[in-house]
């Protein structure tokens, strides 16, 4: 009776063609070993097919499904005419492929980790833990539910490349933050009042009647003083006098308006109104309001005119 023989087992670690075996090891681990029974143990045809649908996969853009392709084929019980192409191929996917984080918060705006999310329909995790899941890149539709809160969806679109893209809900009440925002910040519009810049157009316009007024007088009485050599008419006399009082009264009037605009303008300024205050005070400013000045000479002296209506 002759001993029966055994044939020896296949060697379970080869040396990589192109990235070693430590790198090769480190991708499969990180990715996580196939648990089918057709990977654990996979003869010549099954892994000639994952190398072609690996393929397939990639250009597709399922790339979940080509890196499981691709660690049957890496695989020392595949051929190793394989693997060369099988590890370069596993670590361009590794590199393209994108992967997300989710953050939420509650009602109170306090981060929750409870939370289930599906992406397009399918379950992905109960619990979020702030650690990245990987996806297919594309437009993917989310939802997040959390205790009795109603559901939120988002739709997002991942890209190639693109690791680590925190997608952030919340549960949060929108008028709760806006009051928390108001009272930590009660800081409110000041405007100025509208007589203050009536005053200080009135101001303004007085000081400029001042000047021509003076200049006028001055220029006249020079004049005068040259023609009459000290024997002028009393007439002449007090048509200049009445110019120039007239002058000095528009200064003390602009003096007056533009001290009182400044006062107004520092001190008479409050708070924005409510918006039907502002657009009360919006109709009012549009009422028709008149300040006009006015200079005419003649032939004894000039004429100084002043009106405003509000």
């Amino acid at each position: 009776m002759k001993p029966s023989v055994h044939p020896c087992p296949r060697p379970l670690s080869r040396a990589r063609p192109a990235l070693g075996a430590a790198a090769v090891l480190a991708l499969v681990a990180a990715a996580g070993a196939p648990t089918t029974a057709a990977a654990a143990e996979p003869d010549k045809a099954y892994c000639a097919d994952t190398y072609r649908n690996a393929q397939i996969q990639r250009k597709s853009g399922a790339l979940l499904r080509a890196r499981e392709s691709l660690l049957v084929c890496v695989s020392d019980r595949c051929p190793s005419m394989m693997q060369p192409d099988c590890t370069r191929w596993l670590t361009e996917v590794e590199a393209a492929l994108p992967s997300v984080a989710f953050a939420a918060k509650g009602v109170d705006g306090k981060d929750v980790t409870a939370v289930r999310v599906t992406m397009d329909g399918q379950h992905l995790t109960e619990t979020l833990d702030g650690k990245s899941i990987s996806l297919d890149p594309g437009s993917h539709t989310l939802r997040f539910e959390h205790a009795d809160e109603p559901p939120i969806e988002q739709t997002i679109i991942v890209r190639e490349g693109e690791k680590a893209r925190v997608v952030s809900v919340s549960w949060a009440r929108p008028e709760e933050g806006a009051r928390g925002r108001e009272l930590a910040s009660p800081r409110s519009e000041r405007r100025t009042p509208t007589s203050a810049w009536i005053l200080g157009g009135v101001g303004v316009g007085a000081v400029a009647t001042f000047g021509a007024l003076a200049l006028h007088g001055m220029s006249r009485r020079s004049d005068l003083e040259k023609e009459c050599f000290g024997s002028c008419r009393q007439e002449q006399v007090d048509s200049i006098k009445t110019q120039l009082l007239i002058a000095d009264v528009a200064l003390g009037v602009g003096v007056v308006s533009l001290g009182a605009a400044a006062v107004l303008f520092f001190t008479g300024g409050g708070p924005s109104p409510p918006a039907r205050d502002r657009d009360s005070a919006a109709r009012a400013a549009s009422r028709p309001g008149i300040v006009s000045f006015g200079l005419a000479p003649q032939r004894n002296g000039g004429a100084a005119s002043f009106a405003a209506r509000f």
